[in-house]
């Protein structure tokens, strides 16, 4: 039998916040040509595996005044009620997102990624994010206790889960496909 241990996420991987320092951040000069794709709160809503397909993309200037994330980063939102889904590839995050990457051989991210949906921590990030407009800032964040069974075991449950929230996406983008026609 596995005991599941509590602990921080600066323990099982780096967390960050998101990098936009340009004023505006919305300028349209970061996003002339750009390639690397900027992912915002509203790509991370839902409880989606997967972020959403960027609507953005920052040219070599927005990447200057940002962060590129590397593919399997947690992507965490900040802003009103948590979610976390992971990216797919190489990305720039909005300062509106935390990203998480697991540390080698101690947290597997799909892992992570699902403790989020845990109603547990669910109700402690609703509970000690901000009054008023909500937000949650890192250093609230790595206060949650989060749960920290043995690396195998982890990979097991990311493994599984995982596997049928993609059957659910692959579903549901054939059944957009198909309303399309």
């Amino acid at each position: 039998m596995f005991t599941w241990k509590k602990t921080t996420l600066d323990k099982l991987g780096f967390v960050s916040t998101g990098k936009q320092t340009h004023k505006p951040e919305y300028d349209p000069a970061l996003f002339c040509g750009g390639m690397v794709p900027l992912i915002e709160s509203q790509l991370v809503e839902g409880d989606r595996f997967f972020v959403g397909n960027a609507r953005k993309y920052y040219n070599d200037l927005g990447i200057k005044q940002s962060r590129i994330y590397e593919a399997e980063t947690v992507c965490i939102t900040n802003n009103g009620r948590v979610n976390a889904s992971i990216l797919k590839v190489p990305s720039c995050l909005s300062n509106q997102l935390h990203g998480f990457n697991a540390f080698e051989n101690i947290s597997d991210p799909r892992f992570v990624k699902y403790c989020f949906n845990f109603s547990d921590i669910r109700r402690q990030l609703a509970t000690i994010s901000s009054i008023g407009a909500k937000y949650l800032p890192i250093t609230k964040l790595l206060k949650i206790p989060f749960p920290n069974p043995p690396f195998e075991l982890q990979q097991k449950i990311g493994k599984i889960i995982s596997t049928y929230d993609l059957l659910i996406e692959n579903y549901q983008s054939q059944i957009e496909e198909a309303k399309k026609q």
